[in-house]
């Protein structure tokens, strides 16, 4: 450029607005590398922050299941310790991020896009301005401000570390250090404000300010870990680790589902509890009337023996020493069904029921007897203390009835057993006996007078007990071709006791129309004829 005396040329002007242009361009691209290298930078610890903040969200969810495992007094101190951590951290990163937000509005225009949404670093427009952003660190105090506020977080975390070998440990590695020494690059010291935000770039800062959010969360990682770990201090430690298998039910019928929860099982090897358990409880809280059992290398097996059917159950505690030398005690409980032996064999041609009558059934499956239904269409079944009593109407003589056997299981859970057919039947005649014992032939006068009666029975070959009462009959008495009539009941009458007695030999005696009665009804039975001898 000339100077105001000596005008210039139009080459010498040509040549002034040339290295003004190539200078502005030269200076536009190295800014411009430079810019979107801290763009590059800013998103990666965007990306970085918030894979940190995943982790922290992991143990945070951690010490809760421990709290749930391990119950609230075993783990309130370290939960304690976590929310202080927790709003601590949060506050701090607020802090930040509304110290953040002010800047940009302070120097930038605003903190948001034109769509509302919160500024990233490839946002920001005035991404090279350094004169209101050292302004606001420096002139304004909001270097000193963070500062001061990162430094009473620091200590504050770190004071949540109870080992003092630990906390130093932790001093030197957690970050966030604000009070070490800075120098130029004239090598003159310099403090923390100066030499992070005096004369620096908008987008610098706000670099700065996510790598320094980044480090809080960090911080907060490293202690909380530190937390979390300081919980199994008083745990038990397993040298023996196996799997086992809980059925959720000791039985299971056929066509149901076995369940079970599969587990991992740590125990102790050098280490044998004592376990107490007493029959028939649902709790044990006293151990001088309970059982003792033994037990070796960690182990504690129980045994018992079934000696009668039906549910059984039991309760116990497990004593064990604890790492601390104190006593633990755990409660345990469980039950189990105990069934009798038993095979069933059954003549399938000769399954009978009898209408009229109590047909006795009974009943038997792999479960407690208490729960074991019956069931038969048509029929009325009514329960004894021996089994089943089934009495059947008439109307299904000639015709078949199926018995359907259930357990009962409770919650309305009904499982069917199996069913059985049987054929119904007319009950029998009885066979009319005289005296009990007479049903023909030649008798003399003194056996058929000695008791004077008529008596139905069921054949041998009829189980059931069925019992018959002779409600009426004839008795025709022939003496040399002539007949005598005598109606009586079950017992001789006088009229026919005398006839008897004054028969001659070779008399002939016929009971007919005998009628007999029992809970199966009348029947009229056949008839029995003797003669004197």
């Amino acid at each position: 450029m000339g100077a105001t005396n000596c005008p210039e040329t139009p080459r010498q002007r040509m040549i002034g607005m040339m290295y003004l242009v190539l200078t502005a361009m030269l200076a536009l691209n190295v800014s411009k590398d430079m810019l979107d290298a801290f763009v590059t930078v800013d998103e990666t610890l965007v990306r970085s922050n918030a894979n940190i903040e995943s982790t922290i969200s992991y143990d945070y969810q951690l010490l809760k299941n421990q709290e749930m495992i391990l119950g609230k007094d075993k783990v309130a101190n370290a939960m304690n310790k976590a929310n202080q951590l927790q709003k601590q951290s949060n506050d701090m990163i607020q802090y930040i991020e509304k110290m953040k937000e002010t800047l940009l509005n302070t120097v930038d225009k605003s903190s948001k896009t034109k769509d509302g949404k919160p500024k990233s670093a490839r946002d920001i427009e005035g991404k090279d301005n350094y004169s209101k952003a050292s302004n606001f660190f420096m002139v304004e105090g909001n270097a000193k401000k963070l500062k001061d506020e990162l430094l009473k977080y620091r200590n504050s975390v770190l004071n949540l570390i109870e080992d003092p070998m630990q906390r130093e440990n932790f001093s030197k590695n957690i970050g966030i250090d604000v009070e070490g020494k800075y120098y130029n690059n004239n090598g003159q010291e310099e403090s923390w404000e100066t030499h992070n935000f005096d004369h620096t770039i908008l987008i610098a800062c706000v670099t700065l300010l996510n790598k320094t959010m980044g480090e809080i969360k960090n911080a907060e990682s490293m202690v909380l870990k530190n937390i979390i770990s300081g919980i199994s201090a008083n745990d038990f430690k397993f040298d023996n680790v196996s799997g086992r298998a809980i059925p959720k039910s000791q039985m299971v019928f056929e066509g149901e589902d076995y369940e079970a929860d599969i587990i991992v099982a740590a125990f102790d090897s050098k280490q044998s509890p004592e376990v107490y358990y007493r029959m028939g409880a649902d709790t044990l809280t006293d151990i001088s009337s309970a059982t003792r059992l033994e037990g070796e290398s960690g182990m504690v097996k129980l045994k018992l023996h079934a000696s009668s059917t039906g549910d059984q159950k039991y309760a116990g505690i497990i004593k064990i020493k604890k790492p601390d030398g104190s006593d633990g005690f755990y409660a345990f409980k469980d039950k189990y069904s105990v069934v009798k032996k038993a095979g069933t064999v059954a003549a399938e041609k000769m399954n009978v029921l009898y209408a009229g009558i109590a047909n006795p059934l009974s009943a038997s499956a792999p479960v407690d007897p208490k729960k074991i239904r019956l069931s038969v269409p048509g029929c009325t079944v009514k329960q004894t203390d021996a089994g089943w009593d089934v009495d059947v109407p008439a109307s299904l003589i000639g015709k078949q009835v199926e018995a359907s056997i259930s357990a009962d299981m409770g919650g309305n859970r009904v499982v069917p057993l199996g069913t059985t057919k049987f054929r119904v039947k007319k009950v029998p005649n009885p066979e009319p006996y005289i005296n009990g014992n007479i049903q023909g032939g030649r008798h003399s006068k003194t056996e058929l007078l000695t008791g004077g009666f008529l008596l139905a029975k069921m054949g041998e070959d009829f189980v059931y007990d069925l019992q018959w009462k002779v409600k009426s009959c004839r008795a025709t008495i022939t003496v040399r071709g002539l007949d005598e009539i005598v109606v009586c009941t079950n017992l001789f009458s006088e009229d026919l006791k005398s006839k008897i007695q004054k028969s001659p030999p070779g008399t002939v005696i016929t009971f007919s129309e005998i009628r007999a009665t029992s809970t199966a009804g009348e029947r009229v039975l056949r008839d029995v004829t003797v003669r004197i001898k």
